[in-house]
């Protein structure tokens, strides 16, 4: 993936040319330990090259979830992944994308809880809502709400001590 920045250095690539989506996903959640990049500014570069990975590099966006919820710590931060990358992703590629996602969320339950907080229906096929859905159905959701994939799933909604372990467990 090439960097669409101009005059700027990649924020996913290490000086040796790796991909590092975790940095990525720290700038964005602002859980850098390094202070030079716990900043406004920060999260704002980051925000604009997770939108433009999602939009020009629909895979890799599916890997920087992959690596980005377990930076995860707070339900404010699995809001926050959602609406800057989950979301636009299932938007724009969703039926290419649903497979590794899918798979994702068969094998761990952090990520079945990312997926529930989607709430972009009206912009997703009615067969692409579906299989959310039925992703989502073991548990745990964020919530119950009509707009979310766990509607009407109340029985499956995480309280905060089982937020917190889930997150805390590494993918």
């Amino acid at each position: 993936m090439e960097c669409q920045f101009s005059q700027a250095a990649p924020l996913c690539t290490t000086p040796d040319g790796a991909t590092d989506f975790r940095r990525l996903a720290r700038l964005l959640l602002d859980t850098t330990d390094n202070p030079d990049e716990s900043s406004g500014q920060g999260r704002i570069r980051a925000y604009s090259c997770i939108t433009e990975m999602v939009q020009y590099a629909p895979d890799a966006g599916v890997a920087f979830l992959l690596v980005a919820i377990n930076e995860c710590r707070t339900v404010a931060h699995v809001e926050l992944l959602t609406v800057s990358a989950l979301e636009p992703l299932l938007k724009m590629h969703g039926v290419r994308v649903i497979a590794p996602l899918e798979e994702a969320a068969r094998m761990h339950a952090k990520f079945r809880y990312l997926l529930s907080a989607a709430r972009d229906r009206p912009s997703m096929p009615n067969a692409l809502w579906d299989r959310l859905v039925a992703i989502v159905t073991p548990g745990p959701v964020m919530d119950a709400d009509t707009v979310t994939p766990g509607a009407g799933m109340h029985d499956r909604v995480a309280d905060a001590v089982t937020i917190e372990a889930l997150l805390a467990e590494p993918m």
